[in-house]
């Protein structure tokens, strides 16, 4: 699981657990034929013609690197991915 931890200035803490179940969800639908295909359409017509990079980028390729990426994440518990601290105190943790 994922956790997003957000403390602001005036030490509010909001804690957003992110279970590894919704991260596979979201994988599907980014990979999935009918979303790109949306997106050729719409990139075609936005600029009259077709995007290489957007053809280039196969569904199920997608779809392979973000199972793969979800599956060795969950073997990093502990990590931490984002650590900021801005300068009004507003402070942002990701951890995995």
């Amino acid at each position: 699981m994922i956790k997003v931890k957000i403390q602001t200035e005036n030490k509010r803490r909001f804690s957003i657990p992110v279970p590894y179940s919704f991260m596979y969800l979201l994988s599907f639908l980014l990979s999935s034929e009918f979303l790109w295909r949306q997106i050729n359409k719409w990139m075609k017509h936005q600029s009259g013609e077709k995007v290489f990079f957007v053809e280039f980028l196969h569904p199920k390729l997608i779809k392979h690197f973000l199972s793969s990426i979800i599956k060795e994440l969950q073997h990093q518990k502990g990590l931490v991915i984002v650590d900021i601290k801005l300068q009004d105190g507003t402070q942002v943790i990701i951890r995995l």
